[in-house]
């Protein structure tokens, strides 16, 4: 499952740089030492020239996708990098498009703007297109009377005019529209303000000429659509200029496009260089050893001048940076995206993930062991579609196991009556099942112990691995203590031969806490003694935890029957009704309940137990092109 890695330096000239980088992009197999892609590296001042070039291309490369929409594809496609130099003629010529581009668009948004203003005038114009004079007349000012022009609803139009007559006003109605009765108002100059105190009362809207209203309204309605007309034409002579201006250069446009592609991972790759003082540069990182003969070979095919490139295998103090390289059957796919959430292991660490797939699957069985429960979950697996197909084999394997276990318990939808047990029905004996359940834990627990202290071996920590709570020491704490309790109630010899063993993994732990304490005395001592009695009281508690193993099962026998027992009190429809709602209330509810408390088993008495969670995950330098690395 673990990939082992090398540790790879790439030494080359700045000018095969470029080159280089993409090859290891290419092939998806090379993922940088210290993973600061992207971040700027004072000592490389040439790549980072070669890097901010690139990212103002892109940049530049962003508006112009947002003119074309789709930028267009090329004949044929560059195969290497561009240098510095081709970099920044790129940009410069980006630039000019830019300019075009730019221009285009400030005039085509100043054209839009103008047959929007036309196109409102054109709304404004017609309540008065029923008038047959001059519309400036309106708007002039009269030496004895104001002539006003707006609208009221027309509800209000008949007491309107009553009022205004009271003042020796004059309406002139030339139109309706939108409920609104647009007017002319002639009133004396002297009753100004008394008259526009009577349209204020009435909802009058005031309507303001535009300059543009000069004539007959059919006059001004005919010049306006002719300046539409003509606007639109200039839009269409844009057009026409633009595409015109941009004909022919697509292959380039797109040829600069996958240049730009070809240059961005050592772009990216920049931070990672280290520039030698014979002018070479170095570039360090990571690789699986599997991918070693395959990328030798495509370096010494590729890059034309001298090149050097040195590997060796991680050194112990490195495995915290060394990045995990994992593949994985499609079937164990969705456990190991669980793991995943927990954490990336050390390399060298134990892949805990086909471990993981097996407690997962026997556990939820234990507590959801039912034929008929099992057969829908599987079912429902294969019922699977689009995205969460992927997790299709972790579904089949715990309704698989919830069938297993369904045999072992005689249960076919909490019916113990249908068929034998296999092994024994979870109510005609609790207590067999919660011993069953303590007996799991401890095969469990150890398992976990055997794991810390693999990781321990791994690590070369050689201290912890004999004597911490997760080495040697705990092994004989724990499994002396177990073996004298189920001595001790089974009425067995040799509990006092386990005590001891206990006692001296016990021992053990203590003198290691002693030993890491800074403390003085006596302070030193009662501060290991506390952590070494901590030690062994988590080991009781983790435990008496998995009792909730033994508590699902009975419980899920116990609900269904429950379920039952309401069904069989109903009518022959109501009994359906029940008992189809009801083991799909068992199926949904208690199966997403089973399913979690399964995870907290693995990630809290487990993950936690060896877990380090300081790895780091194999990302490698990938193409740009492409979306998954090709060898891995």
């Amino acid at each position: 499952m673990t990939q082992k890695m090398l540790h790879v330096a790439l030494e080359t000239e700045e000018a095969e740089a470029p080159r280089a980088a993409y090859l290891l992009a290419k092939y998806g197999v090379f993922t940088p030492e210290h993973s600061l892609l992207g971040s700027y590296n004072p000592n490389n001042s040439g790549g980072q020239r070669y890097h901010d070039a690139t990212e103002l291309a892109r940049g530049k490369l962003t508006r112009l996708a947002a003119h074309y929409q789709a930028l267009p594809a090329a004949a044929s496609e560059p195969t290497e990098p561009p240098t510095l130099s081709q970099l920044q003629e790129i940009n410069a010529w980006l630039d000019e498009l830019l300019h075009v581009t730019d221009t285009c668009r400030a005039k085509r948004e100043q054209f839009e703007r103008e047959q929007r203003h036309e196109a409102t005038l054109l709304d404004e114009l017609t309540p008065f297109k029923t008038l047959d004079f001059d519309l400036t007349q309106l708007a002039k000012p009269k030496r004895f009377i104001e002539t006003l022009v707006g609208s009221v609803p027309e509800s209000e139009l008949a007491a309107l005019t009553s009022d205004l007559e009271t003042v020796g006003g004059i309406i002139e109605l030339f139109g309706k529209q939108s409920g609104r009765a647009y007017l002319v108002v002639i009133c004396p100059q002297l009753r100004c303000l008394l008259s526009r105190a009577m349209l204020d009362k009435h909802h009058w809207r005031e309507i303001h000429l535009p300059a543009e209203f000069s004539g007959r309204p059919q006059e001004i309605e005919s010049e306006l659509k002719n300046l539409c007309q003509r606007i639109t034409h200039h839009v269409d002579n844009l057009e026409q200029s633009h595409q015109h201006t941009f004909k022919g250069i697509e292959d380039r446009l797109s040829h600069v496009v996958k240049s730009i592609e070809l240059a961005e991972p050592y772009a990216r790759l920049v931070a990672e260089t280290v520039a030698e003082p014979d002018g070479k540069l170095l570039i360090r990182g990571w690789i699986p050893h599997r991918n070693l003969k395959r990328l030798q070979a495509q370096l010494a095919a590729a890059l034309n001048r001298d090149y050097r490139l040195e590997t060796r295998p991680p050194e112990p103090g490195e495995r915290e940076s060394v990045p995990s390289a994992r593949r994985y059957p499609t079937w164990l796919g969705p456990f190991a995206e669980l793991v995943r959430g927990y954490g990336v292991p050390c390399y060298g660490d134990f892949d805990p993930t086909l471990f993981f797939m097996f407690s997962f699957t026997a556990m939820f069985g234990m507590m959801f062991g039912d034929v008929g429960h099992g057969l829908l979950i599987a079912l429902a697996a294969l019922a699977l579609r689009g995205d969460a197909k992927r997790f299709r084999p972790l579904l089949l394997a715990a309704g698989a196991s919830a069938c297993g276990f369904g045999w072992l318990y005689g249960s076919v939808f909490g019916q113990e009556d249908l068929i034998a047990p296999l092994w024994i029905a979870p109510l005609s004996d609790p207590v067999r099942m919660l011993q069953a359940a303590i007996g799991w834990g401890v095969g469990f627990l150890v398992a976990t112990q055997l794991i810390m202290l693999y990781n321990r071996i791994a690590g070369r920590n050689w201290r912890a691995a004999m004597f911490d709570a997760g080495g040697v020491a705990g092994l004989l704490l724990y499994l002396g203590g177990v073996t004298a309790f189920y001595l001790h109630l089974s009425g067995k010899d040799g509990a006092e031969w386990a005590i001891g063993i206990a006692s001296v993994g016990f021992v053990l732990i203590l003198i290691h806490h002693c030993a890491q304490q800074t403390e003085p005395w006596p302070g030193r001592f009662f501060l290991s003694l506390m952590d070494s009695l901590e030690t062994v009281f988590n080991d009781f508690v983790n435990t008496l935890s998995f009792m909730r193993v033994a508590a699902f099962s009975i419980s899920h026998v116990a609900l269904a029957m429950a379920i039952a027992t309401l069904s069989a009190e109903m009518g022959s429809t109501g009994q359906i009704i029940t008992l189809v709602f009801g083991n799909l209330l068992i199926l949904v509810l208690e199966g997403s309940i089973v399913a979690i408390q399964t995870l907290r088993l693995e990630y809290y008495e487990g993950f936690s137990r060896y877990f380090t969670c300081f790895g780091r995950e194999f990302k490698p330098l990938i193409d740009a092109r492409k979306t998954k690395p090709p060898l891995l």
